[in-house]
């Protein structure tokens, strides 16, 4: 029987970088991708798929990434997902 593949959530709103990171993980980890491009589409996603890892992006539209990974931390079902921040804020 074949191993089931890792699950990984990409939450960025940026859809080249969400695009980016999906091509990486699916070629070179072959991993399986959920994405999700707001706060509060991370959260309905990692309760909806129960991914092994979730990348997470802080500056996000409606609710920050802080505040997703705040709320899926919270609720017991799946607060023992691994949260790996991945952002990029430009220094004026």
């Amino acid at each position: 029987m074949a191993e089931k593949k890792k699950r990984i959530l990409i939450v960025e709103d940026n859809a080249d970088c969400r695009e980016l990171l999906r091509l990486i993980i699916t070629r070179q980890l072959g991993c399986e991708v959920v994405e999700a491009a707001t706060g509060l589409a991370a959260v309905d996603q990692a309760s909806a798929t129960h991914p092994d890892l979730i990348l997470m992006d802080l500056g996000l539209p409606g609710i920050s990434g802080a505040e997703a990974t705040e709320r899926i931390k919270a609720n017991p079902a799946i607060k023992d997902i691994p949260i790996v921040i991945n952002t990029a804020f430009k220094r004026h």
